[in-house]
């Protein structure tokens, strides 16, 4: 092979080996560019679940995997859970394994677009059209006459989201800051069970329940959204008072070691608690009279 040839031979391998460092180059960064974004996204929504579901309940909130496509916005967010106050025998009152999401990409190209170009008002509203919440595990213990795990955390998300709450939280805010709102058009949770136990009288049996469907219209609008503490605030609640209510309805007598007169005191005294914290203080007289009634013939049956 003549020189000439040896020496174009080489430049033409010379510019492969560059073309295919260069493309090695472009998939690494569009590879972490994907990455960055991505993940970085997923990690910023686990951060406000668990932020502002903290807040909002008073006990622990986190969620796990999220797989959700930003070029359509359909996608789905998995176990979600809300440990229980202190003092309960399980370590969360709520799991919820399958919920599916479906969001407004537009919304979402909205925001993109304002913060890009620094423009529009400092709160953004997310629009989501609609999530679908399937098999949710609630765990509903009686600590004693006067208190449930779900009248507490009831309890919590009142005192939590209440106006002066909301009013601190406001004030704590700098006037800079971007904060992000939600508007929910629609909310189902379907075919979710309570596991009901008694940790009293040395009561081990439990008991489960099927819950009814329920739903949640228009959290929110993209005009003025609602914050991310109250809509899970608002799902949360949804399902506690719900899970209250069948309780409340149910045979407990297996939990309760078959003592009619502490079953109905339990059961009628933990639906007024959370009532009244699902209610506000106008119903709080009123609860209190007939929790107290209740507790009375309560323990006026551990004595027949």
């Amino acid at each position: 092979m003549s020189e000439k040839k040896k020496s174009n031979l080489i430049k033409k391998i010379g510019k492969w080996f560059i073309y295919v460092i260069l493309l090695l180059v472009a998939i690494i960064v569009g590879a972490g560019y994907y990455f960055y974004n991505y993940y970085n996204w997923q990690g910023a929504v686990r951060r406000l679940v668990h932020q502002y579901g903290t807040q909002a309940v008073g006990t622990d909130v986190n969620i796990g995997n999220i797989d959700l496509s930003l070029t359509n916005g359909h996608g789905s967010v998995g176990n979600i859970t809300v440990a229980n106050p202190k003092g309960y025998s399980q370590d969360n009152i709520i799991k919820l394994e399958n919920i599916a999401v479906a969001v407004d990409v537009d919304s979402v190209k909205k925001i993109v677009k304002e913060l890009a170009q620094n423009s529009g008002s400092k709160t953004k509203t997310v629009v989501i059209n609609e999530i679908k919440i399937t098999k949710p595990e609630v765990s509903y213990e009686l600590m004693n006459l006067n208190r449930t795990n779900a009248a507490d955390i009831l309890n919590n998300i009142q005192k939590n989201t209440s106006a002066q709450a909301k009013t601190e939280e406001k004030a704590a805010t700098k006037a800079s800051d971007t904060t992000y709102n939600v508007a929910i058009k629609k909310v189902t949770v379907a075919n979710g069970t309570a596991t009901v136990a008694a940790n009293m009288l040395g009561a081990s049996q439990s008991l489960s329940l099927n819950l009814p469907t329920i739903t949640i219209s228009n959290l929110g609008t993209e005009k003025q959204g609602i914050t991310i503490e109250e809509g899970l605030a608002r799902i949360f609640q949804e399902i506690l008072k719900t899970t209250t209510n069948v309780a409340s309805k149910a045979d407990l007598s297996k939990i309760l070691g078959g003592v009619d007169g502490l079953k109905n005191a339990a059961v009628s005294n933990a639906a007024n608690m959370a009532n009244t914290a699902a209610g506000g203080a106008g119903k709080a007289a009123e609860n209190v009279g007939n929790s107290v009634k209740g507790i009375a013939n309560g323990v006026g049956g551990l004595f027949k």
